[in-house]
């Protein structure tokens, strides 16, 4: 018998106010289960929790997620959050995903190892720490990486050599990058032979944010199985996972396989400073000022006096 999974997406406009998106969140939520096809994988947005209102994991949030979880009895990736933690300094927080199980159990967290710098505030998560989780109800193994990750291949990739069937990216991207979900979630779909479902947030007149929505959904082929409007939404789809094993095993392109078999050296994979591009590449600029900073060398945007800092 083939595996399907409903899996539902949450394309939501994001508040300032943590208690504003947790509501707007369980709406959704209760919205999707009163229908008749019904998600049993729930997953939502980039900051979708909180983005300016920190909380500990465990913590109000988190509470208040299971619940829901548990209300619903289904795995609830609900986006992520500004996460405070003791080993961080004063201040600094990471950008992490809470995942629930049926029970209402948080089963995993997942920090984002690509904070956006310059125009993201959050602390890197250098860690080995990958998140994949199990449906065991369907023996449907899911991998979880958080928007600007799935810029770094070497980061879905792994999940997918730790078994992924599924990779969930809750992102946040702005109308300047909305040629993006026509092209990554594509591109990290096909290489890992595997289903990919990257999100992002969406503006409305109340939360006129520059986000671009657009969330979408790819198949083991790389190709689209459906993509969102630019507008706030929910939508479910029906997943046949079996589409990956029969990807990875009898597809004509065989690229798992392919990467064991050639064993492909990666001589940078341990040791990237010392890659010869480094010798003559600048620093990363990480916040604002150190960019604005950087692009006065190339004469860009320094005919203004009055420059933010």
């Amino acid at each position: 018998m083939s595996k399907f999974l409903n899996v539902g997406i949450i394309q939501m406009p994001v508040s300032i106010s943590m208690s504003d998106n947790l509501e707007y969140i369980k709406k959704s939520v209760d919205k999707m289960m009163s229908g008749y096809v019904t998600p049993e994988l729930i997953m939502g947005v980039e900051y979708g929790i909180s983005k300016f209102e920190t909380d500990t994991i465990p913590g109000k949030a988190t509470a208040f997620l299971s619940e829901i979880a548990k209300e619903y009895g289904i795995y609830f990736v609900p986006g992520t959050m500004a996460e405070r933690s003791d080993e961080l300094p004063e201040g600094a927080h990471y950008n992490t995903c809470p995942v629930f199980g049926p029970d209402g159990e948080l089963i995993a967290r997942y920090r984002k190892k690509a904070p956006f710098k310059p125009g993201e505030s959050s602390v890197s998560c250098q860690s080995d720490d990958y998140c994949v989780f199990n449906i065991k109800e369907k023996d449907i193994k899911v991998g979880v990486l958080i928007c600007y990750d799935h810029f770094f291949p070497e980061i879905p990739r792994t999940l997918a050599l730790m078994g992924a069937e599924l990779l969930l990216c809750p992102s946040s991207d702005p109308m300047e990058f909305d040629h993006i979900p026509d092209i990554l979630p594509r591109a990290r779909a096909l290489e890992n032979e595997a289903f990919f479902i990257w999100t992002s947030d969406a503006k409305t007149e109340t939360h006129p944010t520059n986000s671009c929505g657009s969330s979408t959904i790819v198949n083991p082929q790389g190709h689209v199985v459906y993509k969102c409007g630019k507008m706030p939404m929910t939508y479910t789809a029906t997943l046949n996972m079996d589409e990956v094993r029969l990807k990875r095993e009898y597809g004509r392109d065989q690229h798992l396989k392919c990467l064991k078999e050639f064993n492909i050296a990666s001589p940078f994979a341990n040791n990237v400073s010392n890659a010869p591009v480094y010798e003559t590449l600048g620093e990363l600029t990480k916040t604002p000022a150190e960019y604005r900073e950087k692009v006065k060398e190339i004469g860009m945007g320094v005919i203004g006096k009055k420059r933010m800092l």
